[in-house]
């Protein structure tokens, strides 16, 4: 979720609408204050929990064309498609949505920016190309994927199949590509980096940080790892303030 004075957006949910007030509630978030709801794409552990959140609160939806075009979507009122290579505003913060290489119909990342502040959700893709690295550049806070070690999925239990989708090309980012993305300028702004989307069968915390070491081998930096159970802690960083 990011946060902007009185703006909400909550990104995704893979839950029930049940288990996603319960965790608001946790955090003392009203569901009827979120705003809008951004979806990613519309592989289940994403999508599955928007349609009834949304339907009950009354929550306005948005997503690509391309995913609107998943027979799920018409589990959903009505909803709001955004053009994935233009900006748009809710309300007073502007939605940037990044194209990126993900085995879905047309899976979008997000960069918000409010009071002079940029804020990027960058996860579930298979690499970063050059125009993801422009649209990234310069964010305070960053919310990146660290999905797996490539030993550990080359010589864990997944079925070969699965192997090749998670580290392929429209995959997930490896821990080596996450932290060689951040050895580059679009960190020259960075004040808090969150790893997110942490595989529990094929990466551990302690490759994490080392990964995330090796690109901050002389930096302070505010770092996270985001529990796939209790989410992470809030950011505040005058506005926006960010949480999972």
């Amino acid at each position: 979720m990011i946060e902007s004075g009185e703006t909400r957006l909550l990104v995704d949910s893979g839950f029930s609408c049940k288990e996603l007030v319960h965790r608001l509630s946790l955090r003392n978030i009203s569901p009827s204050s979120i705003t809008a709801v951004l979806v990613t794409h519309e592989h289940g552990d994403h999508f599955n929990g928007v349609p009834a959140f949304a339907n009950k609160y009354k929550t306005p939806v948005w997503m690509s064309h391309g995913t609107s075009l998943t027979p799920k979507v018409s589990r959903l009122k009505n909803y709001n498609i955004f053009n994935g290579h233009e900006s748009f505003f809710v309300e007073h913060i502007e939605v940037l949505p990044v194209p990126v290489p993900h085995d879905s119909r047309e899976a979008s990342q997000f960069v918000f920016k409010a009071e002079n502040r940029k804020v990027g959700l960058l996860t579930d893709l298979g690499h970063i190309s050059p125009f993801i690295k422009r649209q990234f550049a310069a964010c305070n806070i960053l919310l990146l994927e660290f999905n797996h070690d490539t030993h550990l999925l080359n010589t864990g239990r997944y079925p070969q199949s699965l192997k090749y989708r998670v580290g392929g090309n429209f995959g997930h980012l490896s821990n080596a590509q996450a932290s060689n993305f951040l050895t580059q300028e679009v960190t020259s702004h960075l004040t808090h980096l969150i790893a997110m989307h942490v595989s529990e069968e094929n990466n551990t915390m302690a490759l994490v940080n080392e990964a995330v070491g090796n690109a901050f081998p002389d930096e302070v930096i505010n770092f996270q790892i985001a529990c796939q159970e209790k989410g992470f802690e809030w950011i505040e960083a005058d506005l926006p303030s960010i949480t999972s």
